[in-house]
């Protein structure tokens, strides 16, 4: 069995709801999608930036 070894990269990304800029770790290579709404499913990051907005970052 071969295991296949994902890193991630630190990528900057912008609150939905004021623009402030915070820092997430995603699969390299990966496409990134901010929400300000979770899904029921998908690979999701939840980041809350410095004014205390709550948000979801996707990556696939």
């Amino acid at each position: 069995m071969t295991t296949k070894r994902i890193t991630s990269v630190e990528t900057e990304v912008e609150c939905p709801r004021c623009g402030e800029p915070s820092s997430v770790a995603v699969p390299d290579g990966s496409e990134i999608s901010v929400r300000s709404t979770v899904a029921a499913f998908g690979d999701h990051e939840t980041v809350t930036c410095s004014r205390g907005h709550r948000y979801w970052v996707y990556s696939c």
